[in-house]
């Protein structure tokens, strides 16, 4: 091989290891399954309740959330109790469809859409299904995907 040969072997070897190291870390920062499946795991909790039951739910709840979310779950938990309670309403989730939408190793955002079916005294105690889309964003602390907030779809 001549010098000439080698050097320009030598320059576009260097320039591929230059690009992939450039990209790797992009690659590398996807955000993880980890993260989808907590946002799943939200969409299964916060939708499945039972008004007898609702301190269950809500340590559930405080459980899978973290900082603004869970700040605003917290301070509504008894007006949420007592409005499930004056309804009877109970909610059980069929299924829960879930998606990245960008991200990367410490957060992400995950749609869902979530079928669930109700009952209440305004469905008469009848089942009533219903569906639903969320955009939430999770948060990885220590280790843990957490879910710090949530939007219903427009």
């Amino acid at each position: 091989m001549s010098r000439s040969t080698f050097a320009a072997v030598l320059s576009i070897s260097a320039a591929i290891c230059t690009a992939a190291l450039a990209t790797a870390p992009n690659a590398a920062a996807a955000a993880p399954e980890e993260a989808r499946l907590a946002g799943c795991e939200f969409g299964q909790v916060a939708g499945t309740y039972d008004y007898a039951r609702f301190e269950e739910h809500a340590g559930k709840m405080l459980q899978i959330t973290t900082g603004s979310f869970r700040a605003e779950f917290e301070n509504s938990r008894n007006a949420i109790k007592e409005s499930l309670a004056a309804a009877h309403m109970k909610s059980d989730v069929d299924s829960v469809d879930c998606r990245i939408v960008s991200g990367d190793e410490n957060q992400a955002d995950v749609t869902l859409t979530m079928v669930q079916t109700m009952t209440s005294d305004a469905t008469e105690g009848m089942p009533k299904t219903s569906k639903m889309s969320l955009l939430v964003t999770v948060e990885n602390v220590a280790g843990r995907w957490l879910v710090n907030r949530a939007e219903t779809g427009k």
